[in-house]
């Protein structure tokens, strides 16, 4: 747990930079890539924080969220700036995290392996199978508790309509937006793990 929450808390320069990159890339997919109408968004914005988290950890794809939203609201902004919705976004990015990145390297590291994804033959098909109810986790949470309930909730005090209408009005967003999700989450590893050697520095900010 101390080496956990070492790596959680400090931060090298490649680490950084790819933080500024993924917030750069967010904003452009959410703010220039995305369908945006009233309190709908269908897009693949939600990519760059995935990917923060499985690379990072949940520490770091939480701050990369909250700047990505403050900063994509302030400059391009596409309705009303409201912090509950960047309260979603670090939540998101925390449950990226921690589903996506410490339980695989928990699993793999309990197995004596490396890497989740990086696995001796005997394991490969189990790593494969746990990988698939992880990102079918994530994007359940994600997509309903996270994009329905709460994010629902905020738009309704943001523009002062009903919950319950607020919530039905979403549902085609969240019909959509779990197949995208769990598809993306499903081929992104082998990305993530091509990354990470990048990622390692002795130097710290």
């Amino acid at each position: 747990m101390k080496n956990f929450w070492k790596s959680e808390f400090s931060i090298n320069t490649q680490q950084l930079v790819t933080m500024a990159l993924l917030v750069a890339l967010d904003i452009v997919l959410s703010r220039f890539g995305s369908i945006n109408l009233w309190n709908t968004r269908i897009g693949f914005g939600f990519v760059p924080i995935v990917v923060a988290g499985m690379l990072l950890g949940p520490t770091k794809a939480a701050v990369t969220a909250a700047v990505a939203d403050i900063i994509g609201a302030l400059l391009v902004p596409t309705g009303a700036f409201f912090p509950g919705l960047t309260v979603t976004a670090v939540l998101r990015g925390i449950l990226y995290g921690v589903l996506l990145k410490v339980i695989p390297e928990l699993t793999a590291a309990g197995n004596g392996v490396a890497s989740f994804f990086e696995v001796p033959d005997e394991y490969a098909q189990k790593f494969r199978r746990d990988w698939l109810f992880l990102a079918a986790g994530t994007t359940l949470i994600d997509q309903l508790a996270f994009g329905m309930l709460l994010n629902s909730y905020w738009l309704s005090v943001l523009y002062g309509s009903p919950y319950g209408g607020m919530m039905a009005s979403r549902v085609p967003q969240i019909a959509i937006l779990i197949p995208v999700e769990f598809v993306v989450l499903a081929f992104l590893p082998r990305l993530t793990e091509k990354l990470k050697p990048m990622l390692k520095s002795n130097k710290k900010k």
